[in-house]
């Protein structure tokens, strides 16, 4: 009993001295640091295995590339894949494989734009990037709703090329005009004096997905007119238009889009009879064609109602960067250059040039006799404007010249007339 009890405490003093040599070497290795013994990764990973030349693999580091690009010297030695060891209170742990990995977040600035992908290549929805169509994606998921990493409905960004196409839901637009006093050039028999125009125009749109792939444009259109002048004939002082603009198109999402519209509208004085002269039936539709990241060619054509009926084309080229934006385009063309971004606004300047024509149903008194007619104003507008823009609304001043006037009339009881050049100023917003 005796030998046992000495051979179980030789045993336990051979332990107590074997843990001390340790504890003696381990302390020897970390000797002046203050947070205790730090075990180094390969002694932990190898620790597990009974293979201790072996080992286990240490895990790579899920925030490193797998494929890092090239640096410009490349290093003269291989680099060490030893890595310094994940610790929590002291505590060593494998790195977390689930951590994914980020994008550094840049602010966009119109000057400086972020380099993308090229769109028709790229699939949208990993992470923030700028999209250049709308909100709504009609090639993406079924039915064309909200994907991931592209910006909810109703935001947009400011900017250069940056507010979207699309703005669904409810928008308004209000423009006033004034065309003061001008002589006529070519006065038909009996008619003297000059003639001022004054016109208010309101639209009340809507936008909405219509099907895949297509966008529906709803506009509720009014405008109202004061003519003053001229001398000689009777003409209307005030008059009217109501009208409804129905446009299915589709968001330029690929090398092709369509866009298709008819109005129709009733122009009056509310002394002709309304479905008589007043009535009219516009149409247009194109084909616009993505050259490449800067040209689009659009190609098609607008039937207009008027006295003179007529289909004039409407087609031409665009080109847009970071700085200019040119339509050049028929029956209107402009000419756009970013100015750059002041608080929350972004500023434009412009100039552009349109072919306008517009005509009322109308009860005229000319020699005596009085007769209903479709009065037509024809001329060319060349203006150069400011536009200001945030985004959620915007507005615009715009003044120049209209040239080219000519005012005929259906009944062949009412001469036509010319009026001069004369001055016009515009202003506008949106919201």
């Amino acid at each position: 009993m005796k030998s046992f009890h000495l051979s179980l405490i030789s045993m336990m003093i051979a332990a107590v001295s074997l843990q001390s040599g340790q504890d003696s070497r381990l302390e020897a290795a970390n000797r002046g640091t203050i947070f205790g013994r730090s075990l180094a990764v390969e002694t932990v990973f190898r620790g597990q295995s009974p293979d201790a030349d072996a080992g286990v693999p240490i895990p790579p580091d899920a925030g490193v590339s797998p494929n890092p690009m090239p640096s410009a010297a490349p290093p003269t030695s291989a680099p060490s894949m030893v890595m310094e060891p994940y610790t929590t209170n002291g505590i060593v742990s494998s790195p977390d494989m689930s951590m994914p990995m980020y994008q550094e977040s840049t602010t966009w600035n119109a000057f400086s734009p972020p380099v993308t992908p090229d769109p028709f290549l790229t699939q949208p929805g990993y992470g923030v990037q700028p999209s250049p169509y709308a909100p709504y994606q009609p090639y993406g998921q079924p039915g064309g709703y909200q994907q991931p990493g592209i910006p909810p409905q109703g935001m947009s960004v400011y900017g250069a090329n940056g507010a979207q196409p699309y703005k669904f839901g409810w928008s308004n637009r209000v423009d006033v005009s004034w065309i003061p006093g001008a002589g006529l050039s070519a006065p038909a028999g009996g008619a003297t004096g000059d003639m001022d125009i004054f016109g208010v125009d309101y639209d009340l749109a809507y936008s909405s997905p219509f099907a895949a792939g297509w966008i529906l444009n709803w506009t509720n259109q009014f405008a109202y007119r004061n003519w003053k002048g001229p001398g000689g004939i009777n003409l209307p002082s005030d008059l009217f238009r109501f009208g409804i603009d129905l446009e299915l198109e589709t968001p330029q999402a690929g090398p092709v889009g369509w866009s298709f519209g008819i109005t129709p509208s009733i122009n009056t004085d509310f002394n002709s009879s309304v479905g008589g002269e007043g009535f009219q039936l516009d149409g247009r539709g194109i084909m616009f064609f993505q050259l490449d990241q800067y040209w689009t060619l659009g190609l098609g054509a607008q039937y207009w109602d008027r006295v003179d009926d007529r289909v004039i084309p409407w087609a031409g080229l665009i080109y847009r960067d970071d700085y200019w934006e040119w339509q050049m385009m028929y029956p209107e063309a402009r000419v756009s250059l970013f100015l750059g971004n002041e608080a929350m606004w972004s500023k434009w300047l412009y100039v552009r040039g349109e072919y306008h024509v517009e005509s009322y149903g109308t009860e005229i008194d000319y020699a005596g006799v009085t007769s209903e007619a479709q009065s037509q104003i024809e001329d060319y507008r060349i203006l150069i404007g400011l536009k200001m823009d945030s985004g959620y609304y915007q507005w615009f001043m715009e003044g120049g010249w209209v040239l080219d006037r000519n005012v005929s009339f259906s009944s062949p009881t009412v001469p036509g007339y010319e009026l001069d050049t004369a001055f016009i100023g515009q202003i506008g917003l949106r919201f």
